[in-house]
């Protein structure tokens, strides 16, 4: 029984376990990619697998609800049952140093790039991302070193392990990126968020580090109100933190993206290179970079490293280029990320018409807490689609996001928007394509939007 968040098959299969999963519905790339290339074989969902395979354990995603049918056959025949953080906690950690990256936005870019580094600076770490790595297309890695490098999510592990998943990983150091309301069908307000945040980096050890963004008002409250035993170093824009960003160029090359930007600490200035975009991917990369200058990792093949980090799939993916069109995947969904990375992106490729096919996918999103936010944030393009997300009709219709209005919305700013529709699959060629300017598309959605993908791309040959 599976999570989306890793492809977990893969960690265990990799340390020597045999692994099957199953899976009602369809799984979709890069998770489905990273299954075949590996040989897992994923069972149609049915309670009688659990009684043919006769696992010695079942490890329960966390989207798995309480009265699931394999769940309940497996407590029917006394199996032993993990969520994914326990069942890491108890036989993979091993002992292991674990750096946590948490945050509402760029944890799962921070991680991989805090791996990566690791990597080409020579500590051999092990490390499970929440996205799949471009270089290694998978998000995950089992290395010899004492170093366990891991995203943080604060979302219950299981229907019967209702701690957040990071508190599992007994953290030794930890990144935090930024603090807003998110998970609304779990905490009901902020304050019930930061109270989690506050526990999680409490259990730092007094040798172990926090690093954390000076500039996110939240995350100064969190620090402030822990108890917290462990050394504390923040980093930002403003002029008390301790890593300060001085300056960011981001640009687009024949390479791909590439970021200059220049910070100091302790009075000394530094001009590094990453191959990332936009000032908010260069804020973590200053995290990053403070976490291994704290622990006394940094070295000059991590610098080295900045420069040809691959990224990870469906953030900031460029999925088609020519002389006059972008195209990039991207999984930014809380309106916030949505809004920073559509900025960024037009700064670095200066588009004159900009486009974006939005999926409010996950379980917040489909609510309509969020709904005036992100009409703000989507008419920072000149033309906007909607996607109704999968399972909306579970979400109470008090509570649910209303994109009728959405599209009057952002239409009453002077922007084009529609819904997307089945018909979507035999529009004729898009109007706007044969704009002779530099152009911009981004499609947005927590899920991989296969179809509008596919449908969109048919459309330039």
């Amino acid at each position: 029984m599976k999570t989306r968040e890793f492809n977990y098959e893969g960690v265990l299969k990799q340390s020597g376990y045999e692994v099957f999963g199953s899976e009602k519905g369809e799984i979709y790339p890069p998770a489905s990619d990273i299954l075949k290339n590996l040989g897992i074989k994923v069972l149609p969902f049915d309670p009688e697998n659990i009684v043919k395979i006769k696992p010695d354990c079942v490890i329960v995603g966390n989207s798995v609800k309480a009265n699931h049918p394999e769940l309940l056959k497996a407590q029917k025949l006394n199996l032993p049952l993990y969520s994914f953080p326990q069942f890491l906690e108890k036989n993979w950690f091993n002992g292991k140093k674990v750096l946590v990256c948490a945050g509402t936005h760029g944890k799962s870019t921070t991680t991989a790039l805090l791996s990566y580094l690791m990597k080409r600076g020579g500590y051999s770490p092990s490390f499970l991302v929440g996205g799949v790595l471009r270089d290694e297309e998978k998000n995950f890695g089992y290395g010899e070193g004492e170093w366990m490098v891991i995203e943080g999510d604060e979302y219950p592990s299981a229907s019967f392990d209702r701690v957040p998943k990071f508190f599992h990983y007994k953290p030794y150091a930890v990144i935090l990126t930024s603090l807003e309301y998110d998970h609304a069908d779990v905490y009901s307000n902020l304050e019930a968020l930061k109270k989690v945040f506050i526990d999680m980096i409490e259990l730092l050890p007094e040798d172990g580090l926090l690093v954390y963004n000076g500039d996110d008002i939240n995350l100064n409250e969190v620090v402030s109100k822990a108890n917290l035993k462990a050394k504390a170093v923040s980093y930002g824009k403003g002029e008390a933190n301790d890593f300060r960003l001085l300056k960011v160029d981001s640009f687009l090359d024949n390479q791909g993206f590439m970021s200059i930007f220049e910070f100091s600490q302790a009075y000394k200035k530094e001009a590094f290179q990453v191959s990332l975009v936009g000032e908010y991917n260069v804020l973590n990369t200053l995290g990053v970079i403070a976490l291994l200058k704290g622990l006394d990792l940094f070295n000059e093949d991590i610098e080295e490293g900045l420069k040809t980090f691959p990224g990870i799939k469906r953030r900031q993916e460029i999925i088609y280029r020519d002389k006059d069109l972008v195209v990039v995947d991207d999984f930014a969904h809380h309106p916030t990320a949505v809004r920073l990375t559509v900025g960024e992106l037009k700064k670095a490729i200066k588009p004159e018409l900009t486009v974006i096919f939005f999926e409010p996918r996950t379980n917040s999103s489909k609510r309509k807490i969020f709904q005036q936010d992100y009409v703000e944030s989507l008419s920072i393009a000149d033309v906007v689609y909607l996607k109704t997300p999968a399972g909306i009709e579970n979400v109470p219709s008090e509570d649910r996001i209303d994109l009728d209005r959405m599209v009057e919305e952002i239409k009453l700013k002077g922007k084009k928007a529609f819904k997307l529709t089945e018909e979507f699959f035999s529009y004729p060629r898009f109007e706007w394509l044969n704009y002779l300017g530099k152009k911009l598309v981004i499609f947005m959605s927590s899920a991989y939007m296969e179809r509008e993908i596919k449908g969109f791309l048919a459309q330039l040959s």
